[in-house]
Order: structure tokens, then C-alpha cells, then sequence
């Protein structure tokens, strides 16, 4: 009911007080009241100052535990995010394995069909995993990504620009349109040459932990908070539309620290909203993330302003006893009408204070009647004070609202009149709601011992109630999550004994719950394993420093050893918070690593070759040699030196230039050196290339090196041999050149006058057989300038002197003029010469005179090796498909054997040594004929086979046909 002059403290028409039977007003002097007035003052201060002061500690108490709440849970949660990104790094150490084997399609698409999207309430922390090539397209994912290619985004180029190959937590981003924030944990995946490949990547649905944090219970107005160091929010425990938009969009909010370390504590009004909070950020270890957990005063000093007008009123009880006390001493002390009078006053004191208590209070005559209430009270009744004193308390509605809780009432009233200190608690229903009340009645007794009066006195608890529901529903919620947890959780007190332990923990070791519980934490040790002093000392450590990371030996229920990774941290309320997580099976697969590389090591040793391994300053760390003879120094001199201190001159500087080109770029490097050794002048030849990270906690190469003095050596003698070669060849062309010439001029003047002879220009020759003789003559001749001059062409073209005449020429013209030059002969052999083309061929950009010389070899060698009765085919056409022209010469002839096939167009080469006794011929026809349709930049290439006839497939490129009319002539064309 609010304070108004009707219904207020004070009112002057309303009044809330008693007086008891026998009081009497009476006057005093000033004096006496002035000092009665001081005296009273002086206690209720002394007391009030007393109550402030336990107030006082009350809420530092009260912000002490808040404060530690909110440790405990930056704490939980720092494990919680680095548990979610070390799983992810986890699963992409796992798809890295098995990167260039990927499951099949159907394998990839029922996983993605179980791992699809997650039911609202349950978001798995890693949402996909995806393979990208170098190019950022997506090669393989899990889940239900949108997205086609992660180029551009931060999780693919920060890896592509790295140099090494560690984990790279990404900054957030959206897969699709509408969806969520998401971040990635990816890694660069190298080529097997050392190059960028790709990455590998675990994208993690923030919503996650937006979700999660939304679950706990931090007050209505509390938050949490993880954020990245560059100031991006990834989740927040209650949505905010404009970091929904962007995560950046409160960086200036978010609080900064330099000082390295990893929990910092934060009080007083917040700059984002302007309300007064305290709270903790906790970085998370070895992430750029931190947690921030902030509670509102509002919320954890609420139980405490609930309570903090029960300790007025307490306060004021006390102080009314004390008035009390005082007065029976004053009373003692000075007449029976000052003490009256003091009573008075203090009446009047205590009826101010009942009237001014905001929690309900009321007296009541031991038989139950309404002696006096303050104004809340008659807010409860809905009534005035008149309508109430005098009447039972039961029977007023408002206070009780049914038979059962007016009974109820009844009945303590009776119990407390009877001596008894009576506190329960009830449902008092009101016009809007329900509310639970706390209800005490104490008995008042006499100097007789007799009740006289009863307080009576109610507290709203009904928020307190539900803050403990709360309470409970969050530790249920946790109790959840740890049940459901992956780890061993364990708690235990200060003595070692384990208070508590979720399934993972024990279902681990192999124990029950209850058998956990009975044990101490050194039980579970393994002191008989190796590591089991150490064991033992990590628990000291806890209870010494409050902290401790490392390796534990376990003991299982079965005998058997488990090797646990242990996080153990002392919690502000004495505990013991232990979580554990199984590595027996890492452990005994890095040991196998180990035993492989031992083995690998004794490979290396087996090698011919020198192994070297050199820091980023060029020194050698370690050897690997079979002999010393191959060492410009023993091993143990080399140890420790830079290459330039041990390899001479320019070659300790070139290898040094080698290995910072390696340690800068990551590429391997190559040098050819020579180098003095004790087994002499020996060429060896060097690669470096980088080890991987982990190998020292300094940059370290490999440098193979290689004994190639045989090879060297070899190569010197085979340029030797080539100059050689190349000389004899030279001199050769030069021989042919000058016979040439010279075999021309007689031959010239031995065809010019048989001709003359033929033609009788200067009279008859006589005898018919001279002119038979003449024409032999001029045949011969003929045959013999034709010889050399292949000879001479084969020469130029051997020398790469040939020189093409190239013009626009008509391939049908030629075509004719060659098939007219070769119907004579194949006429007298009785053989049918067929020409099929096109009626619009396209121009060709040749040597017109190289191609009727190939076109007339071809065509020759057709006609004669084709019995009589066979036939020689020409079709000329341009495939569609290529564009180019092709001229197909096929024949009926003898054919050529298949080892002939592969050398018949070498220079001088025929099928076997009685084709020039039985055809003649030099061999050069086709040698030539292909080199020449290779200066034009097409080819030659022949098929056949013994008594089944020769194809010749003659073809120019696609570039040296006229475009206008190639279309038409390709449309119509037979495929070559």
C-alpha cells in the first residue's frame, strides 16, 4: 500500500500504534529528556553502527562469492572452449591422414546425411570438416556446408600465406545468407614438393556456445562473453542483434590487458550498459580467445536486499529491547513517573519503528486477538487497522485465504502462546499471485514468566524460493553436462578423497561410482609404473601451487596402466577439480613412431649417400656416413662448425647461399661441386631441403649428398664424343656439298648430249641400237642427278640448313600434277591410280616444291611396290574434329615387315637388303619426305603390314590451311 495521507506512516487520520494498560502521559523537564533522549541516541547508534557494520560484511561476503562464482565459471568455460578447439584440431589431424584417400561418394554422402543440420536444441561444436585445394574449391566435406569454395576467407588464406603448417584459428564468418557465425580450426596442407596444397578444416558453430551460455544461471541481467583478441564477439549469452550483424560492432567494449596475465577481475559500472557489475576474463590458454563472465549487482545482492530489511527489522527489535533494557534501568535509577514516561517514549519509539518495517509484523494477545500491525500488514489484510485490532488474526481473510491455512495459523498462535518459538513457512494467496511467506511468532513473557504478548512477524521469501529453484535447475543442467562429458572429472577435498566423479571418469578406470568415492586419489596411481613418482608428485603439486598440467599413470580396476593428460586446479572453495582425458593408445602409437624412425634412421645409414643435418646458421648438428673417405673432415671436427668454416673458398660461400635460400623460400636447392676429400678430387652433388617444425626448437635442413664423380666423368667423355661427331658430321655435309657440285656439271653435260643424240640435231646416228644406248645414257644420268640430290637435300636438312620457299599454293593443282607424273608408270605396271578430294580444297601456306616432292616420293613408292593388277588410292580431306588437312595414300603393294615399319624412314633404311636389288632406290625418299612435312610443323606416319599394302597419312596443321574456305571443305570431308 504506498505511503499516502490516508494510508501512510504518520497519517493523521490512521494510527498503527498501541499502548499498553496503566501508561500515563506525564511531563518532564527538558533536561531530563534531553539527557534521556542523548542516552537513548548514543545506544541505537552504537547498535546501528554495529548492524551497518555486519551488513557491510554481509555484502562483501555476498560479492566475494559472486566473484568466486564467476571464476569458477571463466574456469569451466575456458575448458570448454579449449576442449571444443583442441577436438577440432583433432579431427583435422584426422582428415590431414586420410586427405589424399577420402571416403567413397556414398560414404561421403551418408555422412553427411547423418551429420546434417542438428535439432535446435542440440548443435554440435564442429560443424563440418572440408578439404580445399589451393585454389580454395571444396574437395571433400562432412556435414551440411554451403559453401562452394573457401577462397577469400580468412581460414584459407591465412594458412596459404603461412609458412609453417600449424593450426590457424580463423576469424568468424557467415556459410550462407541467413545462417549463423561460424570460426574454423584449419591447417596448411602441403604438396609433396613442399608447396601450398590446400587446407584442411573444422568449422565450429558458434551458436554452440551461445546456446550453452545462455543455459547457465548468471542472473537476468548477467552475461557471458567469448571473444577473439581483435575484438570479434563469437557468443554471447544473450542474443544482440547488433553483433548478430557484426562482431565487431562492441570491440570497444570489450576490456584490453597487456600485462600477460590470464585471469583478470573487473568491478564496477560496465561501459556498455551503465550498470554496476563485477566479473572475470579469463584468456584461454594458448588461444587468441578469452571468456568473459560479468554479474550484475542487481542479481547476486538480491538475496541480500531481500534480507537486508529482515536485519532492519531485526535491528529494530534489538533496539527496542535495548529501549527497553535502558528504560528499566532509568526506571530503577529515577522516580516511578520518569520511568513511566521513559516507557512512554520508548512506546513511541518502538511503534515508530514497527510502523516504519517494510516487512510484516504484527502483535497479537496470547489468545490470538490483533493487538497492533504496521502498514504493511494491512496492505496483506486489505483492510484497515480498525477492521483488524481486536480480532482474531485467523479470521482475517486477507492473511488467510483458505480453512486450511486459517487453521494453520490458529494452531502456531496456540503453540507460541503456550511458551513456544514457532517459524514456518506458508502460501499466502493474494488478488494477482501466490506468495510464500516466512512466518515466526515469538511470545513475549512477563517478569512472571507469563506470555503476555506475541510478535509476529512475516518476510516474503518468494524470490528466494525461486532463485534456489534456480540454483538447483543450473547444478542439474551441470551435473548434465558432465555426465555427458568425454573427460574424467573428478573432484576431491583437501584430504585426497574423492567427493565426486562423472561416468567418464570411472567408466575409464573400470570402477564403479560408489567405488570412486571410497578411494583417495593416490590409490588410483600406478606407483609400481615408471611414471609413477612422477604421478605422485603432480598431486603434491596441486596442493602446493593450486595447479598442475602434465601426465599421470592411472591404475584400471583390471591391473592395467592407463596414461591420462591431467588438468588439475584448486577451487576457492577447497576443492579439488581434476579432469583427465585417456592418451594410453597416442602414447603407444607415438612409440611405434619412435621404433619407425630408429628404423628409418638405420635406412639412412644404409644409403650411399652423405646425410647431413645443419641449423638456420649453417652448422652441422648431426652425420650420417658409411665411410669418412667422402669427408673433407672427420665427423667429429664438423660438429658445431659453419659450412663455410669447413668447405674451401667459394663453396662453403655457395652452400651457405643455398641453405638461406632454402630457410627463406622453403624450397629445396641444388649445387654441383668439387671438392678435395680423403679419398681424393671428388664432384658431389648437394639438395637441401627444410624438416618440419617439430623436428628441434630450431629451424633445421637435410642435405643429401651424392658421390658423382662417375657420372661427371661420363659426361665429359660424352661431350667429347659428341664434338667429335659433330665435327665428322660437319665435315661430311661439306664432303657431300662439293661432290655434289662437281658430280652435277659432268652429269649435266652427259644428259644435255645424249639428249642432243636422241634428237639427231646433228644428223642420223645409224645403228638404232646407239639410239637405244643414248637413251640409257640419259636415263642413267637422270637416275644419278636425281640420287644426288637427295643426298644433297638430306645433308641440308640433317644440318638444319634447308630453308623453306612458303606461299599460298593450290593443293589440287599439285595434287594433279603429281598424279599425272606418276599414271605412266602405273599404267605399265597394270595398276589403277585413284585421286578422291573435295571439289574446293583450301589454299595451303608451303614450300609448293617440298610438297610435290613428297607427295611424288609417296606416290612413287606406292606404284613401285604394288603388283600388277593393285591399285593406289589418294584421298585428301580435313577432319572435323582437328581441322587439319590430311592426304591418305593407301596401296595394295607387298607391305613392310613390323620391325622394318619402325626404322624404314631413317636415312638409307629399306624393308630388307633385296628391295634395291629387286626396285632400286637410294632410301632416302621417305627420310626425307618426313623431315620435310615436319619443317612445315605436320607429320608423317605409316602403316602397314606384310602382303596386306602400305597407308601413308601425310598431314599439315590447321594453322597453314586458308580459313575461308576450311569449313566448308571439313563439313563434307571423310574423317582421316
Amino acid at each position: 500500500m504506498p505511503d499516502t495521507p490516508d494510508h501512510g506512516i504518520g497519517s493523521p487520520h490512521r494510527s498503527f500504534g498501541w499502548r499498553f494498560p496503566g501508561s500515563k502521559p506525564a511531563t518532564v523537564s527538558k533536561r531530563v529528556v534531553a539527557w534521556r533522549i542523548g542516552l537513548l541516541a548514543a545506544v541505537i547508534g552504537g547498535f546501528a553502527l554495529v548492524s551497518y557494520e555486519d551488513l557491510r560484511r554481509a555484502r562483501t561476503r555476498v560479492e566475494e562469492d559472486a566473484l568466486r562464482q564467476s571464476r569458477n565459471l571463466a574456469i569451466t568455460l575456458e575448458a570448454d572452449v579449449l576442449n571444443t578447439i583442441r577436438s577440432a584440431e583433432q579431427s583435422v589431424l584426422a582428415l590431414i591422414d586420410n586427405a589424399y584417400s577420402p571416403p567413397s561418394p556414398q560414404t561421403a554422402g551418408e555422412s553427411a546425411a547423418s551429420d546434417g543440420a542438428p535439432p535446435p536444441d542440440s548443435i554440435p561444436a564442429v560443424r563440418t570438416l572440408l578439404l580445399a585445394n589451393r585454389d580454395g574449391s571444396i574437395r571433400y566435406s562432412t556435414g551440411a556446408p554451403s559453401l562452394s569454395s573457401v577462397g577469400g576467407l580468412d581460414l584459407f588464406e591465412a594458412p596459404r600465406a603461412a609458412k609453417t603448417s600449424g593450426f590457424h584459428l580463423s576469424v568468424p564468418f557467415r556459410d550462407g545468407e541467413n545462417s549463423g557465425w561460424r570460426i574454423a580450426v584449419s591447417r596448411r596442407l602441403p604438396s609433396a614438393d613442399g608447396q601450398f596444397a590446400g587446407i584442411a578444416a573444422a568449422i565450429i558453430d558458434l551458436r554452440r556456445f551461445a546456446r550453452f551460455y545462455a543455459t547457465l544461471d548468471i542472473g537476468p541481467r548477467g552475461f557471458v562473453t567469448l571473444w577473439r583478441s581483435d575484438g570479434a564477439v563469437l557468443a554471447n549469452s544473450r542474443a544482440v542483434s547488433l553483433i548478430e550483424a557484426d562482431p565487431y560492432a562492441n570491440a570497444r567494449f570489450l576490456p584490453r590487458f597487456e600485462d600477460g596475465e590470464q585471469t583478470h577481475t573487473l568491478s564496477g559500472v560496465s561501459p556498455y550498459d551503465g550498470e554496476d557489475r563485477i566479473g572475470v576474463v579469463r584468456a584461454v590458454e594458448g588461444l587468441p580467445l578469452h571468456v568473459l563472465v560479468r554479474l550484475s549487482s542487481g542479481d547476486y545482492l538480491a538475496s541480500w536486499r531481500a534480507d537486508l530489511w529482515r536485519r532492519v527489522l531485526e535491528t529494530a527489535a534489538m533496539s527496542a529491547l535495548l529501549i527497553a533494557l535502558v528504560a528499566q534501568l532509568l526506571r530503577h535509577l529515577g522516580r516511578l513517573e520518569e520511568t513511566t514516561k521513559a516507557l512512554d517514549a520508548s512506546e513511541r519509539q518502538s511503534q515508530a519503528l514497527f510502523n516504519s518495517s517494510f516487512q510484516i509484523m504484527g502483535l497479537l494477545s496470547p489468545d490470538g486477538l490483533v493487538v497492533a500491525m504496521n502498514q504493511p500488514a494491512c496492505a496483506l489484510a486489505n483492510l484497515p487497522p480498525e477492521a483488524v485490532i481486536g480480532r482474531p488474526a485467523w479470521n482475517v481473510r486477507g492473511w488467510a485465504r483458505t480453512p486450511e491455512i486459517a487453521e494453520q495459523f490458529r494452531h502456531s498462535i496456540e503453540t507460541a502462546a503456550a511458551g513456544q518459538f514457532v517459524r514456518y513457512e506458508t502460501d499466502i494467496h493474494t488478488t494477482d499471485d501466490v506468495r510464500i511467506m516466512d512466518v515466526s511468532i515469538k511470545p513475549i513473557f512477563d517478569e512472571a514468566g507469563r506470555v503476555t504478548l506475541l510478535v509476529t512477524e512475516a518476510r516474503d521469501i518468494t524470490e528466494r524460493k525461486r532463485f534456489e529453484n534456480s540454483l538447483r535447475d543450473s547444478e542439474a543442467r551441470l551435473r548434465s553436462y558432465l555426465d555427458a562429458a568425454m573427460e574424467g572429472f573428478f573432484i576431491s577435498d583437501e584430504a585426497g578423497r574423492y567427493v565426486d566423479v562423472n561416468p567418464a571418469g570411472f567408466q575409464t578406470l573400470g570402477y564403479t561410482r560408489d567405488e570412486i568415492l571410497a578411494m583417495r586419489v593416490l590409490d588410483l596411481i600406478a606407483r609400481d609404473h615408471p611414471m609413477g613418482p612422477s604421478s605422485v608428485e603432480g598431486f603434491r603439486t596441486v596442493k602446493r601451487l593450486g595447479l598442475f598440467r602434465g601426465e599421470m599413470a592411472l591404475r584400471h580396476k583390471n591391473g592395467a596402466t592407463l596414461r591420462a593428460e591431467v588438468n588439475a586446479v584448486r577451487l576457492d572453495n577447497g576443492l579439488y577439480l581434476g579432469v583427465t582425458r585417456d592418451v594410453t593408445e597416442r602414447r603407444l602409437a607415438e612409440e611405434a613412431l619412435r621404433a619407425s624412425t630408429a628404423r628409418l634412421t638405420a635406412l639412412v645409414h644404409a644409403l650411399p649417400d652423405l646425410v647431413f643435418i645443419l641449423d638456420d646458421e649453417g652448422r652441422y648438428r648431426e652425420i650420417f656416413a658409411n665411410t669418412n673417405d667422402l669427408l673433407i673432415l672427420p665427423p667429429e671436427r664438423m660438429i658445431g662448425r659453419r659450412a663455410e668454416e669447413v668447405l674451401p673458398d667459394w663453396r662453403g660461400r655457395q652452400l651457405m647461399e643455398s641453405l638461406r635460400q632454402t630457410l627463406a623460400t622453403g624450397q629445396p636447392q641444388r649445387m654441383e661441386y668439387q671438392l678435395t676429400v680423403q679419398a681424393g678430387v671428388r664432384w658431389f652433388e648437394a639438395r637441401t631441403q627444410m624438416l618440419a617444425d617439430d623436428f628441434g626448437a630450431r629451424p633445421s635442413m637435410l642435405m643429401l649428398v651424392r658421390d658423382i664423380t662417375d657420372r661427371v666423368e661420363a659426361e665429359d667423355r660424352l661431350a667429347a664424343a659428341k664434338e667429335q661427331a659433330e665435327a665428322a658430321n660437319r665435315a661430311k655435309s661439306a664432303f657431300l656439298a662439293t661432290m655434289s657440285h662437281e658430280l652435277r656439271t659432268p652429269l649435266n653435260a652427259i644428259i644435255g648430249f645424249s639428249d642432243i643424240m636422241l634428237h639427231e640435231l646433228f644428223g642420223p646416228l645409224g645403228s638404232p641400237r646407239y639410239r637405244d644406248y643414248a637413251r640409257h645414257v640419259q636415263n642413267s644420268g637422270h637416275h644419278l642427278l636425281d640420287l644426288i640430290n637427295d643426298v644433297l637435300d638430306m645433308s641440308k636438312l640433317e644440318a638444319g640448313r634447308f630453308t623453306l620457299d612458303e606461299e599460298w599454293i593450290d593443293v589440287a593443282d599439285a595434287l594433279e600434277s603429281c598424279r599425272a607424273l606418276a599414271i605412266l608408270p602405273a599404267e605399265r605396271g597394270n595398276l589403277r591410280l585413284n585421286v578422291t578430294a573435295p571439289s574446293a580444297l583450301p589454299r595451303l601456306f608451303a614450300d609448293e616444291r617440298a610438297v610435290r616432292q613428297v607427295l611424288l616420293n609417296v606416290l612413287a613408292n606406292a606404284v613401285k611396290f604394288t603388283p600388277s593388277g593393285g591399285r593406289v588410292e589418294v584421298e585428301v580431306g580435313i577432319p572435323i574434329d582437328s581441322g587439319d588437312l590430311v592426304i591418305t595414300v593407301r596401296d595394295t603393294g607387298i607391305g613392310i615387315a613390323p620391325d622394318a615399319l619402325l626404322t624404314i624412314a631413317e636415312p638409307f633404311q629399306q624393308a630388307d637388303s633385296s628391295i634395291a636389288r629387286r626396285f632400286g632406290g637410294s632410301g632416302l625418299g621417305l627420310s626425307i619426305s618426313r623431315n620435310l612435312i615436319e619443317l612445315h610443323g605436320g607429320s608423317l606416319t605409316i602403316d602397314s603390314a606384310l602382303g596386306r599394302g602400305t597407308t601413308v597419312r601425310i598431314l599439315f596443321p590447321a594453322t597453314r590451311i586458308e580459313r575461308t574456305a576450311a569449313g566448308a571443305v571439313a563439313e563434307t570431308s571423310p574423317s582421316a
